[in-house]
C-alpha cells in the first residue's frame, strides 16, 4: 500500500502475533467530508469503512495524536489477509 502512494508504514513482527503499523491519516477527509483529526477518528473510520479493528497506541500511553496502531494477526490465514488488504486499500482510496 505504501508503494501505491498511501501514507502507511509497518514494522515487521518480531516473534509476536501483532503488527505495528502507522496510518498517517490525520488531516485527511472521508468521502462525507469528515476530517480525521486524531487516532480516535482514524480508528473509527477504519472500523466503519474497512471493517478493521486496530488498537491505537494511545492505549499504551502514547498521545491521542499518534498515528501508530497495533494489529493482531495471530489467527489470520493468507485468505484473510487478502480480504484485509482489499478492505484497507478501498478505505484509503476514499480519503482525500
Amino acid at each position: 500500500l505504501k508503494q501505491a502512494g498511501h501514507k502507511v508504514n509497518a514494522i515487521a513482527p518480531q516473534a509476536a502475533m501483532y503488527l505495528t503499523v502507522q496510518l498517517n491519516l490525520i488531516g485527511m477527509r472521508t468521502a462525507d467530508g469528515v476530517e480525521l483529526n486524531n487516532s480516535t477518528d482514524i480508528t473509527k473510520y477504519l472500523l466503519e469503512e474497512a471493517k478493521i479493528a486496530l488498537v491505537p497506541f494511545y492505549a499504551f500511553g502514547a498521545s491521542v495524536n499518534s498515528t501508530w496502531f497495533r494489529l493482531s494477526v495471530g489467527t489470520a490465514s493468507m485468505d484473510d489477509l487478502e480480504g484485509f488488504f482489499n478492505n484497507l486499500r478501498s478505505a484509503l482510496e476514499k480519503l482525500t
